[in-house]
């Protein structure tokens, strides 16, 4: 690589003028960089969901579920099928392997659907429903479905004036936008007059709910009580005497509160390959349009902007960068002692930087928060290799060598460690390619981030810091040691006469440590967005939305007091769409159940404030069950939940018992809160079978037997009877089935059908009272219920241990089956991959040594300083209070090549000294005496630059910390044990021979 230097030195204004246009392009490609929270994963899951209307779940299941299983069932790369089924739909969930394509996987998902035979209810309901574009319908779960921008629309109008401004005015203005895919609106159902009749005081009053349709129809009502006076059939019944008359909401509505005001909230995707922040930042600027134009009272207000958090995000880890900058600097300044020296050393940071952006922008890669995070914590790094460079020149200047002959002699002396080291550090992120699974998701554009820094730093190191090195001290010669050299070389002294007792320690300082790894313990991944708790508000039984609103409300109440909450987003009901499908598979969902994100302060604790709630909510639980739960919604479906326990089966009796013991036991272990146990509920159900040869015993007309069927529908589902003029509102009446109602079998004998002419239900079919199940789950083609919560202790992976040690207790029937998903399922991939990830990363690092030094002895030794690493590795988690998760493990990977680079300095010049005729005690002391300064300032400088990041100050400083704890402590070990373990190790493995010329010592 010296030809580099030589091309470099030779015209270097050339060389400079080169650099200044390199640096022009990388900071365009800086400013041209697509800015996103995180990497662009491509979830392997899939769903597709099917709306069977007023079809009991075991139907559903038998006619729908069963059979769109079945085109998923035997695609390659297939991990999970569960499939949940309620009462007119079912929701089907595939997850697959990553790596998985699942653009083709779901196409051919599409042409299967297409094929299956379904019944025509659900074939032909996309003529009734337009806005049902399939059925069934596949809804593929992409990142992008995340809204980057969320608004609420309210004010003094009612929720339906607030939907149609929103979807006449709001929505197309935003859709133009170039980059938006799609809008999406929520809330501004209509109230309606909802007469609800009772089923026996129906059949006493000898009236079919038919005929009181029919009564009513075409009526216009001035108020509720005009409704509840009128009078029916010749018995002249009064209305209010056989039901009840009131304001509320049809069934289907949905339901959007903002703040605890209505509205209508307005949601905006983005297209997959558009920038978040300049999406975001144009429909900010739409949106300040818009509302110029909405009518008095009517108020735009922003719930979530993700490119807020982005660009804090952006602007903490650039502020740790420049303090990390800036204090690596001084290092090398006090190492120095001379100001230019130090300036062109730290040339290479920004150069470094910028011109790893450029790289970026070629492969493709986005700023984000795991991107960004690698370029902060490379400023520690990329600044080593020309520390090198630039030591030796300054060294040799100092000895009164000329400029040039310091430059490029001193450059041949370190241009193999330096490239070594700079390769064994980048080989080590190979293996992450065929990790799979989330962690190569997540930390291959890391790798290549960090690739593309530390790449561009050798070049820089090679081809700038040389040419500018003229620049940088007298030429004044010296052969005083410094303090620290004196100080290491009577250390390494004392080492060399004691080399077992050295070792030793050694051994056990690096047992020991993993004596601490209990007492860290084990965790994941942390949370990677904005400070937010998902709030879900469940009303078991609840058959009005009106019932499940004032729960939301009172839960509402209890958010909008606490001093952390800044906004809350309510939805209730709504949709058949893949977050409804989501509540679906945990058994709730629809009209009994609200969703409310919590937005909170950036000074927030999330798991104390969440725990603080979960207090509060005890008062209100007898009406409600209420779960709390840290991070956005969707981070459930991509990283799994904190406990996720599938039980499998033949039998509902057998998932029942298993499922209730198995909580009951969950109940003790510590850090595990909002647990729930998924057990399907049955509800009475009726069964009314018409039977055509009782109809025609009946003798009804051709006429009647026609529309026998379309009077069953209406007795499931009801329908508009009448209008209804309210306080100057046109509302319309709405007469609700009645067929929920029925709680006895002589209720619906005795039902009278038909209009003019009536016959009792029980003449014309079967009826006969039973239950049935409201939801039913099968998971791998088996039944299955579930056990769900949350973890909020940091370690969890004792919590997951402890509850593999309470399954492990359970006595299961046969063909029972329990398993942990979630976290657990993950935690164990994502640790076997990294595992296996820093073993190869070791192999390779010895084999790139082993092809620099020619030799499989003496890399060996060099391979010893990374067990070193571990002991400060463990205690910096200790001491900082962190966890072992998968950013730390990254560290480990990392720290891999990091703290070979010093081993690999303080050797190589070894070797070279054995080949120039000093015995093994002469060179190592004489290296060691060299090359502290280096090794010293390489260390220092990356441990100091990565500090700020390690205190975990700002937004989206949580990713990186953990890292730079990892790394500060590990290098801040293996750095001093190298100085000293290694020379005794090395002095331990070699011997000196009698040595005749130079090319007979090699090692």
């Amino acid at each position: 690589m010296i030809w580099l230097t030589k091309l470099a030195m030779k015209k270097r204004w050339l060389t400079f003028l080169v650099v200044a246009i390199v640096t022009g392009i990388s900071v365009w490609s800086l400013f041209s960089l697509q800015m996103e929270l995180i990497p662009d994963i491509e979830l392997p899951v899939t769903s597709v969901i099917t709306i069977y209307p007023q079809a009991k779940p075991e139907v559903v299941m038998d006619e729908v579920a069963i059979k769109v299983e079945s085109v998923i069932s035997g695609m390659k790369g297939l991990n999970q099928l569960v499939s949940t089924v309620s009462e007119g739909s079912a929701f089907t969930f595939a997850v697959f392997e990553f790596g998985t394509d699942m653009t083709e996987t779901n196409r051919m998902i599409e042409e299967g659907l297409a094929a299956l035979e379904l019944p025509d209810a659900v074939r032909e309901l996309p003529l009734l429903l337009p806005e049902l574009e399939q059925n069934p319908q596949l809804f593929a779960i992409d990142i992008n479905v995340l809204p980057i921008v969320m608004f609420s629309l309210s004010g003094d109008l009612s929720s339906e004036q607030l939907q149609q401004i929103a979807t006449a005015d709001i929505v197309p203005a935003l859709e133009n936008i170039d980059g938006v895919y799609h809008v999406t609106v929520e809330g501004g159902s209509e109230q309606q007059v909802i007469v609800e009749l009772d089923p026996v005081l129906l059949n006493n009053a000898g009236l079919s709910l038919s005929s009181v349709a029919a009564f009513m129809t075409g009526e216009t009502y001035g108020s509720i009580e005009e409704i509840e006076d009128m009078t029916l059939g010749a018995r002249q019944v009064r209305l209010g005497d056989i039901g009840t008359v009131k304001l509320g909401l049809p069934s289907g509505s949905s339901v959007s509160r903002t703040n605890g005001m209505t509205s209508v909230s307005i949601s905006i995707m983005k297209d997959g390959d558009a920038n978040t922040v300049t999406v975001a930042k144009t429909v900010m600027d739409e949106i300040e349009q818009i509302k110029t134009q909405l009518p008095d009272g009517v108020l735009l207000s922003t719930v979530l902007d993700q490119s807020v958090y982005i660009e804090t995000s952006v602007s903490d880890l650039t502020r740790d960068a420049l303090i990390g900058c800036g204090l690596a600097i001084v290092i090398v300044f006090l190492f120095f002692m001379a100001l230019r020296a130090s300036l062109v050393t730290a040339v290479s940071i920004p150069l470094s930087i910028i011109i790893g952006f450029l790289i970026m922008r070629f492969f493709g890669i986005t700023i984000n928060l795991l991107t960004l995070s690698a370029m902060a914590i490379s400023v520690g790094r990329v600044i080593d290799n020309s520390i090198v460079v630039l030591e030796v020149i300054f060294r040799r200047i100092q000895h009164g060598e000329p400029f040039r002959t310091a430059a490029i002699e001193g450059v041949k002396e370190v241009a193999t460690p330096i490239v070594s080291s700079t390769v064994a550090t980048v080989i080590i992120f190979v293996p992450l390619a065929f990790a799979g699974g989330i962690v190569g998701e997540l930390f291959i554009p890391f790798a290549l981030t960090m690739t593309a820094a530390l790449a561009a730093s050798l070049l820089i190191a090679l081809m700038v810091i040389p040419p500018l090195s003229n620049f940088t001290v007298s030429k004044k010669a010296t052969n005083n040691q410094t303090w620290y050299q004196r100080l290491y070389t009577k250390a390494l002294e004392w080492t060399l006469s004691h080399r077992a007792i050295t070792v030793i320690i050694a051994l056990l300082l690096f047992i020991g440590s993993f004596a601490l790894l209990p007492v860290i313990g084990t965790s994941f991944i942390p949370d990677m967005g904005e400070k937010m708790l998902t709030v879900e508000v469940v009303v078991p039984g609840s058959t009005d939305i009106m019932e499940t609103l004032v729960a939301a409300i009172k839960a509402e109440q209890v958010l909008l007091s606490h001093p952390y909450v800044e906004t809350i987003q309510t939805t209730i009901g709504g949709g058949a769409g893949m977050m409804a499908g989501a509540s679906a598979m945990m058994g709730a969902g629809g009209e009994t159940t609200a969703n409310i994100m919590v937005i909170l302060a950036s000074e927030a604790d999330m798991e104390e404030t969440a725990d603080e709630l979960r207090k509060q909510f005890e008062d209100i639980v007898s009406e409600a069950e209420i779960t709390v739960a840290t991070g956005q919604a969707m981070a459930a479906t991509m990283m799994g939940t904190g406990v996720d326990i599938s039980i499998r089966g033949d039998r509902y009796e057998d998932l029942t018992s298993i499922g209730k013991e198995l909580f009951e036991k969950l109940k003790d272990v510590e850090g595990i809160t909002d647990l729930e146990l998924h057990l399907a509920r049955t509800e009475p159900s009726l069964d009314i079978i018409p039977n055509p040869a009782m109809i025609m015993a009946a003798g009804l007309s051709m006429e009647q037997m026609a529309g026998l069927q379309e009077e069953f529908f209406f007795m499931q589902t009801g329908g508009r009877v009448a209008r209804a003029k309210l306080n100057g509102d046109q509302l319309d009446v709405y007469l609700n089935g009645i067929i929920h109602k029925l709680d006895s079998a002589e209720t619906a004998h005795a039902l009278l059908i038909g209009f003019p002419d009536s016959i009792r239900l029980g003449e014309i079919a079967v009826v006969a009272l039973g239950e049935q199940q409201t939801n039913i789950m099968r998971i791998n083609g088996k039944l299955a219920t579930s056990i769900n919560g949350s973890i909020t202790a940091k370690d969890i992976g004792s919590v997951n241990r402890a509850i593999q040690m309470k399954i492990d207790d359970l006595n299961l029937p046969a063909g029972v089956e329990v398993t942990q998903g979630g976290t657990m399922e993950m935690m164990e991939e994502s640790f076997s991959s990294m595992t296996v990830a820093i073993a190869l990363a070791v192999l390779l690092a010895y084999a790139v040594i082993a092809i620099t030094f020619r030799s499989l002895l003496t890399p060996i030794v060099i391979m010893i300083s990374l067990p070193l690493a571990s002991i400060g590795a463990l205690l910096a988690l200790l001491l900082a209070g962190q966890t072992l998760g998968i950013f730390a493990m990254m560290g480990i990977l990392m720290l891999v090549g990091i703290v070979l680079t010093n081993a690999i300095v303080l050797i190589d010049l070894v070797e070279r000294l054995r080949r120039k005729g000093l015995n093994i005690r002469d060179a190592l002391l004489e290296s060691g005496s060299t090359r502290v300064r280096p090794i010293l300032m390489t260390a220092l400088t990356t441990m100091i630059a990565m500090l700020p990041l390690a205190l975990g100050i700002g937004e989206g400083a949580v990713v990186s910390s953990e890292l730079a704890i990892v790394v500060i402590g590990g290098l801040f070990s293996s750095t001093l044990l190298t100085l000293l373990v290694i020379p005794a190790i090395y002095s331990l493995f070699k011997h000196d021979k009698p040595q005749k010329n130079e090319s007979a010592q090699k090692a």
